[in-house]
């Protein structure tokens, strides 16, 4: 691609901003207009203004740019500072811009300290002198060089790799001050290797970004996840990755960072296309594996040199297992280690590493046996039922529930395994495994006796589905009970507040995804149930990823089960979730099949869900009438069961359709109703939705003042409660206010944050109805040609979701900014297909509106560019 055509500028601040920027553009390899408007999400219009017109260019869309080139945020922030002083500023070869830049959206405040996440140093550390010589000539480049210091250290299971990149990373951490990140992606654990969206979750959250505040997808908090490394000097452990896939978007685009990935795997394509520097780890010298053994054990090393020299052999010299087998030898004081070694000797097949073929822990599965022979019967049979577990740590009372005994007993087996190193206990009252451990235990796990495995697995997912569902109780209140038997053996924990209950699932809701997907013997029950219990949990906290995984695989199941009542359910809840994703077609199809099984089997409970989640999704595709068929059968079925929280949201969905219809008298006076229902059942969420759509009731009746303080208790409760999609819509909400009362500069404001916020949470018809307000905003400043780009933009992303509502408002403001650029057959356009829409659906307020704007074109009126009358909509999206 060609280069982008540069504004003349004189020297000066402004003039280095652009050059950094072309620079930029060129080591990007020259990406053309559309390529990077497609990133950025707006117009190449835009773009192109942004690279060549000579003014400082706003900063939000400069971020973004920077970003989508893997530009240094915080550099061309400094730079952009620079080039917007006044004009009285002598370094500024400008004026100063007409209008100040827009306030940045919020941002999340640093961490209070910087972030330490490595693992405690390697007791002992022995050898790899040369190794450690390589690393710290790749530090002393960091920084000078232009590109990421990336560092692969490659070798087989147990050889050292984490040992050296934790160690190495603890002794130069004063030349990294801005902290360290740390993460296990068990890239060989053949069930669950950790994604890097979960990664980059754990980063963030690290990081200082609230949970409600990471965003939904995996390009956008990669994005997010290299503008907070940006300028910082940091080290970042990514341990036992399988694949450059695995660790690609956990790469920062700072320079000024430090990256080590350990890997079994040898990681061409992380050397060919990242420019990493490999290490290779090869098992370790004798001498040094010698040293190591004369460390751990002491002067018994010193006095028998050849039985150390043989147990060092057995051992293959690999670092973890001459670890295991010192800590046996300290252990057993008495027994010389000539007799260790001899023990050893029994399985010598089985300690060669190098023979190992493809199953490369073979060789210290002996060195595991041997060290287990040395346990209590009962601590060994812990350490094989805890391979059941199939996540990466559980707590004290999983232990209980695999073992089958009191919490006395089950800490006194931890403490025997931890004794062992057979256990990690990485803080608090969390445990795990290294992950030849894991597979070691769950190899051993699979030769179990069936009804042991199945009785311990019952156990397990019995405890964890109790403690889910008194966590649910107890962070939303409205929650209904479960149908199925959820008593366990293991009493579950109770939750004095909400967020203690919203703390535990979020630290084990990877644990309770993991045993879905892995569960067998019964396990397709424990999946329905789990997708009912968490449903609630995982849409209010924004997983909707999650969701869809977690509710497919409940319908899976339910379906190889022959269940249909539990089918039917998780395709409602996989109607919910979809409708979230802005899936309409996807949710109603989803919708409609699970109404038809339901109605098949009489399912009357789970009818009321369906019929409601339906009609939502109805509503979303302007099919106002079909929704309110769905939505006041649904609240009929919620009544017949006495379901009050289904009652309220029923009555609050059948306000908004109400609303779309015109019955405004109606509209408020479901959602007044629904209202008390919330505040009755303490859902504060359903509290706050429903003062933004009692807002745009009384902002339809021109009652501003009231509206206004509707939206901005919805504000407030969603910002208490987490709800960050409800905060996006009250935003946009008063936004719209501040337009029709002229405040402009505070309007844009609040749209680009909510649009911020669409983004950052996969929420699009936010985005949409976004960029539409700023459409609006830009228009109303004279910025025709951006206001158009927005407002075109902001159609076709309804037009993708097959949104309905807004992309009728969208294309009203779309035929008014078209026309005031003087184009009024092109106006007319947009009006027509917006009045076919409306008449479609029933939106008469929306058909009055474009019928006023197409008479106001007809010959003779004035087809002459000028404002409309009508050019700010007067209601916005419902809660």
């Amino acid at each position: 691609m060609a280069e982008l055509p540069r504004p003349d500028l004189p020297d000066g601040p402004v003039r280095i901003l652009f050059d950094h920027l072309h620079e930029l553009h060129h080591r990007a390899g020259w990406p053309s207009l559309r390529e990077m408007a497609r990133e950025v999400g707006c117009s190449h219009t835009t773009i192109s203004a942004a690279f060549s017109e000579p003014r400082t260019p706003r900063w939000g869309l400069l971020e973004l740019v920077v970003e989508t080139l893997g530009g240094d945020t915080g550099e061309f922030h400094r730079l952009w500072l620079a080039a917007s002083r006044p004009s009285d500023s002598p370094e500024t070869g400008l004026p100063p811009p007409t209008a100040a830049p827009p306030p940045r959206p919020p941002q999340p405040a640093p961490p209070p300290v910087p972030p330490r996440e490595l693992p405690a140093d390697v007791v002992a550390f022995t050898g790899r002198d040369r190794q450690l010589a390589e690393l710290d000539v790749l530090l002393a480049r960091t920084g000078a060089a232009p590109a990421l210091t990336l560092v692969a250290i490659c070798g087989t299971a147990g050889v050292g790799k984490t040992a050296l990149g934790v160690h190495w990373a603890h002794r130069v951490a004063d030349h990294l001050p801005d902290g360290q990140l740390y993460v296990n992606l068990r890239g060989y654990d053949p069930e669950q290797p950790v994604r890097a969206t979960e990664a980059l979750e754990s980063f963030l959250r690290v990081l200082g970004v609230a949970g409600p505040d990471i965003p939904h997808g995996l390009p956008e908090r990669a994005a997010r996840y290299r503008t907070l490394l940006a300028g910082r000097r940091m080290i970042v452990l990514l341990d036992n990755a399988h694949s450059v896939e695995q660790v690609r978007d956990l790469l920062p685009g700072a320079p000024s960072c430090v990256v080590v990935v350990t890997s079994r795997d040898t990681m061409p394509a992380l050397v060919a296309r990242h420019g990493a520097t490999r290490i290779n780890l090869d098992l370790l010298a004798p001498g040094e594996a010698h040293a190591l053994l004369g460390t751990l054990i002491g002067d018994r090393v010193t006095t028998e040199p050849a039985a150390a020299e043989t147990l060092a052999s057995r051992c293959a010299r690999l670092p973890l297992a001459l670890r295991i087998a010192a800590e046996l030898a300290v252990a057993r004081p008495w027994t010389s280690l000539t007799e260790l070694a001899q023990e050893l000797d029994d399985e010598p097949r089985r300690l060669d590493l190098l023979a190992a073929g493809d199953d490369d822990h073979t060789a210290v599965r002996a060195v595991f046996s041997w060290s287990l022979r040395h346990l209590s019967k009962p601590a060994a049979h812990a350490f094989t039922l805890l391979g059941l577990h199939p996540g990466a740590g559980l707590d004290r009372r999983a232990v209980e529930a695999l073992t089958d005994v009191d919490p006395v007993t089950a800490r006194s087996l931890i403490d025997a395994l931890l004794r062992a190193h057979l256990l990690d206990q990485p803080g608090g009252d969390r445990y795990g495994m290294h992950d030849l451990l894991h597979a070691y235990a769950a190899e051993r796990a699979s030769q179990l006796d069936d009804g042991v495995r199945r009785a311990a697995s019952d156990r397990l997912r019995s405890y964890y589905l109790a403690t889910t569902w008194a966590a649910m109780r107890t962070a939303f209140p409205g929650t209904a009970p479960p149908d199925e038997h959820t008593d366990a053996p293991t009493p579950p924990i109770g939750f004095e507040t909400a967020a203690a209950a919203l703390t535990w699932l979020d630290v084990e809701r990877t644990n309770l995804l993991a045993l879905a997907r892995t569960a067998t013997d019964g396990g397709g029950r424990f999946s329905c149930a789990l997708s009912a219990a968490l449903a609630p949990y995982l849409d209010a906290r924004a997983h909707y990823h999650d969701a869809v995984v977690l509710h497919e695989l409940a319908r899976a199941a339910a379906h190889v089960d022959a269940d249909p009542r539990a089918e039917g359910r998780a395709y409602a809840r996989l109607c919910t979730v979809h409708r979230r994703l802005g899936n309409y077609r996807d949710a109603v199809a989803h919708g409609e099949r699970a109404l038809a099984i339901q109605r098949e089997i009489d399912d009357r409970s789970g009818l009321g869900i369906t019929l409601h989640q339906l009609g939502l999704a109805y509503w979303r595709l302007g099919r106002y009438g079909t929704a309110v068929t769905c939505i006041e059968q649904a609240l009929a079925h919620f009544r017949e069961h006495d379901d009050h929280g289904g009652e309220a949201a029923a009555a609050y969905g059948l306000g908004i359709a109400k609303f779309q219809l015109g019955e405004y008298a109606a509209a408020r006076a479901q959602h007044e109703r629904a209202l008390d229902i919330f505040r009755r059942i303490g859902d504060r969420t359903g509290e706050g939705r429903t003062h933004n759509n009692l807002g745009l009731v009384a902002q339809r009746l021109d009652r501003p003042a009231q509206a206004r303080e509707h939206y901005v208790t919805a504000l407030g409760i969603a910002r208490e409660v987490g709800n960050r999609t409800g905060e996006a819509v009250a935003l946009i909400n008063l936004a719209d206010l501040d337009v029709q009362d002229g405040e402009l500069a505070v309007a844009r404001h609040r749209y680009e944050a909510a649009l911020v916020l669409g983004r950052h949470l996969g929420y699009r018809v936010g985005q949409a109805d976004a960029l539409r307000g700023l459409g609006v905003v830009l228009g109303e400043l004279g910025q025709h040609e951006e206001s158009v780009d927005h407002l075109v933009n902001a159609v076709a992303l309804c037009q993708d979701l097959g949104e309905h509502e807004t992309q009728v408002r969208a294309l009203l403001d779309l035929g008014h900014a078209v026309r005031r650029a003087g184009r009024p057959a092109e106006a007319a356009t947009h009006y027509r297909l917006a009045l076919v829409l409306s008449s479609e659906s029933g939106d008469r307020h929306a058909q009055a509106r474009a019928r006023e704007a197409l008479a106001e074109l007809r010959p003779g009126i004035d087809p002459a560019p000028q404002p409309p009358a009508t050019g700010v909509p007067e209601h916005r999206r419902p809660g």
